[in-house]
């Protein structure tokens, strides 16, 4: 058994202490965790090394508290909060490195919309997602080559929600797009996953809503809820 963190030990002497969100690098050498020691809800990423159990210097102010790794265990993107306590930008931190040199991956220019960072659950791509209360637009990162490009799913359309997994040669986008309020599930190529080539694979039916979906190895997982009942 192995503490990673232990939140009441840190706590200690402390007049406010909350812990964020936390990733293990996929090859587990290193916890990317986040910390509020003030109450102000800026969250300070730290990393610390699972072996020696001891943080880096790597120190990361005025983040939204969650993150991302990509597949080489030494890229971070995580979410900054602007002065005005907007998640409004996500950043690439390469460990090590100096953060004041942190690279913009993408900045969110709307003040009406929310910045945030994923992962598919093949981990095969870096998710920033945009949104407020009705409306969504995701851009990839590839996870192999965290320095590229995002590249943009579907533009956004006020209005239209959509939220994507991964597997295979495919994407599964569960959406409300062309009308269904209750959402469905359509899929669409990886090379080129734009609305013009979304299919639909579980049909929008009234009444039955969808709630949340899962892409695995040889299933899709989904959840629903039907006359009030999950």
């Amino acid at each position: 058994e192995t503490i990673l963190r232990d939140a009441d030990a840190m706590a200690k002497g402390k007049a406010y202490f909350r812990l964020g969100g936390s990733a293990h690098s996929p090859d587990h050498r290193f916890l990317a965790y986040a910390v509020d020691e003030r109450g102000s809800e800026y969250f300070e990423l730290r990393i610390r090394d699972i072996a020696t159990g001891e943080d880096l210097a790597d120190a990361i102010p005025a983040t939204a508290g969650s993150m991302t790794w990509a597949a080489d265990s030494r890229t971070l993107f995580y979410v900054h909060m602007d002065e005005n306590h907007r998640p409004s930008s996500v950043y690439r931190h390469v460990i090590g490195s100096d953060p004041a040199t942190d690279i913009l991956v993408y900045a969110e220019a709307d003040p009406g919309f929310f910045v945030g960072v994923g992962s598919t659950q093949s981990n095969a791509f870096i998710l920033i997602s945009t949104h407020d209360h009705e409306t969504s637009e995701v851009r990839l990162v590839d996870a192999l080559h965290p320095e590229s490009e995002p590249r943009l799913v579907a533009e956004r359309k006020t209005g239209e929600e959509y939220h994507l997994d991964h597997g295979d040669d495919r994407f599964f986008i569960l959406t409300n797009a062309g009308g269904a309020e209750d959402f469905k599930i359509v899929t669409a190529p990886v090379a080129a996953p734009g609305r013009e080539n979304w299919q639909d694979l579980v049909p929008h039916k009234a009444g039955r809503l969808i709630l949340h979906h899962t892409v695995l190895k040889r299933f899709l997982v989904r959840l629903e809820r039907e006359n009030s009942l999950p």
